[in-house]
């Protein structure tokens, strides 16, 4: 008469095969959560290059008194400080803004530290015309090489 169930090496078996699967599985499941979570990073960075090309146009093409406001006031770009925001993800800074008499250049830079991976979003506006934007290579993008 034959019994009915497992024997301890099928078992035995299957949780090796379920183990192995989930150890493949878990370091891109923490990578698309990265990825997911640097969408807050292109949000604000796209809401403060708006805001400062519109500077840019309205004050005479000079890029010199921009910056980010501080936290309750408006300063002198007319958004909300991204990096007032209550439990946001990165930490946000514009650098490298230009004068009236060169070509429109600035980077804003999103900024995420956790555990030991730092996660970088920027946007790099390289003259009037053009501009790109790049994530770090932990979060499936191209890196910035100036």
């Amino acid at each position: 008469m034959r019994k009915k169930g497992f024997t301890l090496i099928e078992l035995l078996i299957v949780i090796i095969i379920i183990s192995i699967l989930s150890s493949i599985a878990l370091p891109q499941y923490v990578a698309t959560l990265e990825k997911a979570r640097s969408a807050e990073a292109v949000i604000n960075i796209f809401s403060v290059k708006s805001a400062l090309d519109g500077y840019w146009y309205e004050h005479g093409f000079n890029l010199t008194g921009a910056i980010l406001p501080i936290d309750g006031s408006q300063g002198s770009l007319n958004i909300d400080n991204p990096n007032a925001i209550s439990n946001k993800l990165y930490s946000y800074r514009i650098s490298g803004l230009g004068s009236a008499a060169e070509p429109r250049s600035y980077t804003v830079t999103a900024t995420r530290t956790t555990n030991d991976e730092t996660y970088i979003v920027m946007w790099v506006q390289e003259d009037n015309y053009t501009g790109k934007f790049y994530r770090s290579a932990n979060l499936g993008g191209p890196v910035y090489s100036p």
